[in-house]
């Protein structure tokens, strides 16, 4: 079970994490397994649990809690793609076992949002915070809760393998974006962005942020993880993207 954490604010990506611990703690101070040094994130603020092949989500009684796909919870089940907000801080949920195409329809996989409730609730509970936790609890700023970018499952197509190094031409001007890092985010920061994740020698393009979702050879790309390949189009943000060999 690969599950990669990927760390963002204001479209910017900070840090990437593989879960590989039982219990992975998230918070503000420094013993947290991911660090998030802002003052809207408690001193241990969440957590993720893995039972099985379940990854839990769950709220460390923290200030300004969490929000898995925009609903704020102390706990739920998380799935490939989702979205879990921490103040302005976003921590977007990878299984790469999807994104190299090993589940062909997320549909069998995916709970409905009652039955993921259902499930976290009945178990798993949210263990109380220690001394020390209280102590970080009570100098983190609380920020108002409004509502926040909602990300949804989707199906994910089969994985294209290059045997070359792929780039991102852009077609007006001719820049090239290198895709030689795990996360590549393009777009408009603060607008329509995409992230274009490496894995292997297979590249994808997943929505990041923004009111329009990216383009893909002329056609809208629905929520998801899609596989993008040599002399492929993409547009994002009002940028058009050319994949070419490097």
């Amino acid at each position: 079970m690969s599950i990669r954490i990927v760390v963002s604010l204001d479209e910017a990506i900070l840090n990437e994490v593989e879960l590989t611990k039982p219990v992975t703690v998230v918070g503000r101070h420094p013993t947290c397994d991911i660090v998030i040094d802002h003052p809207a994130v408690s001193g241990r603020h969440m957590l993720f649990r893995v039972v099985s092949q379940t990854v839990y989500a769950e709220d460390l009684a923290s200030t300004n809690g969490i929000k898995v796909n925009g609903i704020a919870t102390a706990h739920h089940v998380v799935h490939h793609l989702d979205l879990i907000e921490l103040g302005r801080h976003r921590l977007h949920f990878f299984d790469g076992a999807l994104l190299a195409g090993g589940v062909g329809d997320l549909d069998d996989t995916v709970l409905t949002e009652y039955e993921r409730t259902m499930l976290a609730s009945a178990t798993v509970q949210a263990p109380p915070p220690r001394q020390r936790d209280t102590e970080d609890l009570s100098r983190t700023m609380a920020i108002p809760r409004d509502g926040g970018l909602q990300a949804t499952a989707a199906s994910v197509d089969t994985a294209i393998a290059p045997q070359a190094p792929l780039g991102l031409r852009a077609l007006a001007g001719g820049e090239i974006v290198a895709l030689d890092r795990a996360n590549t985010m393009i777009g408009v920061a603060g607008g329509d962005t995409a992230l274009v994740v490496k894995r292997g020698q297979s590249l994808f393009i997943a929505r990041l942020g923004g009111r329009n979702a990216p383009q893909l050879n002329g056609k809208i790309l629905g929520p998801g993880t899609h596989a993008i390949g040599l002399g492929d189009v993409v547009e994002v943000g009002g940028s058009r993207f050319e994949v070419i060999s490097r």
